[in-house]
């Protein structure tokens, strides 16, 4: 068991977004990313994993297959692992989102960035 305050591990760069991994078990992995306003993820996939995002606080362009969703706190995402996937935070605020992945393609996905 563990508990941890995402408050914590609550961290931004001018230099890009950051990921704070929370914990990972049976195969998968729990990790937060911070957006500054106008950073972005870039349009990648998660192979042989499910994906699932809370966005904890702020607004932004969710991009899933090439199709713009517009999110905001208390939204929830769920998504396969061959689904195109790329955030940009189009806000002026800050941005969290809160992701597990179910199972974790490889081991750079379960790395801080």
């Amino acid at each position: 068991m563990s508990i941890t305050s995402l408050q914590e591990v609550k961290a931004y760069s001018t230099e890009r977004f950051t990921k704070r991994v929370l914990s990972q078990q049976g195969g998968g992995v729990t990790f937060v990313l911070h957006f500054l306003p106008g950073q972005q993820l870039p349009v990648h996939k998660h192979p042989g994993a499910d994906l699932t995002l809370l966005v904890v606080e702020g607004k932004g362009t969710l991009i899933l297959d090439g199709t713009e969703h517009e999110i905001q706190a208390e939204d929830v995402v769920s998504c396969g692992g061959e689904t195109e996937f790329a955030f940009h935070n189009t806000s002026d605020a800050e941005v969290r989102l809160f992701v597990v992945l179910s199972k974790v393609p490889e081991a750079s996905y379960a790395k801080d960035i």
